[in-house]
């Protein structure tokens, strides 16, 4: 499959997104997929558009290449008016799947999921109304299975208060 793994973005998670979409894109290489790494904010440059999602690519350096931009990020904030990056909508598009990697604001409260219902672009993890639904209670639990691609995402309210995030992907 061709898959997008959507990662980085402007909150103040962004560190942690990139991380686990780099963790992400290599696993899905180890199993056969054509996954790339982009960022959502910052884009991808120079996308050869012929072969967007080639066999062979370097996941390390389109991780690097997402946080060459982590000091520069309120900068170019204050300077865009579009969340999404040069090519992302369009790189998106041509994928089979776009896999969510992102956290925090922009990433889990279903503004991009309301982006991409309104585009046609698949992807995996909660539909929009069941991300705005989850930040606005204390417990819920969603999993399905899009394009062949298994997402559960949950959430726990703990004894201190605070909210524990537990997720898992099975391919």
């Amino acid at each position: 499959m061709k898959i997008v793994v959507l990662a980085g973005g402007t909150s103040t998670e962004r560190t942690i997104s990139i991380v686990s979409g780099t963790g992400i894109c290599k696993a899905l290489r180890q199993k056969g997929h054509q996954a790339v790494l982009a960022d959502i904010f910052c884009g991808v440059e120079n996308v050869e558009w012929e072969d967007p999602f080639p066999q062979e690519y370097d996941v390390d350096a389109a991780s690097a290449y997402m946080s060459g931009f982590n000091d520069k990020i309120e900068e170019m904030k204050k300077e865009r008016r579009s969340f999404f990056g040069p090519n992302i909508l369009q790189l998106c598009e041509q994928a089979d799947v776009v896999f969510l990697g992102l956290h925090g604001k922009n990433g889990e409260d279903g503004k991009v999921q309301a982006t991409f219902d309104l585009l046609g672009i698949p992807y995996t993890g909660s539909k929009t109304g069941r991300t705005l639904y989850a930040g606005k209670n204390r417990k819920i639990g969603t999993s399905r299975k899009t394009h062949g691609l298994f997402h559960g995402l949950f959430f726990h309210l703990c004894i201190s208060g605070r909210y524990q995030i537990s997720s898992y992907f099975l391919l």
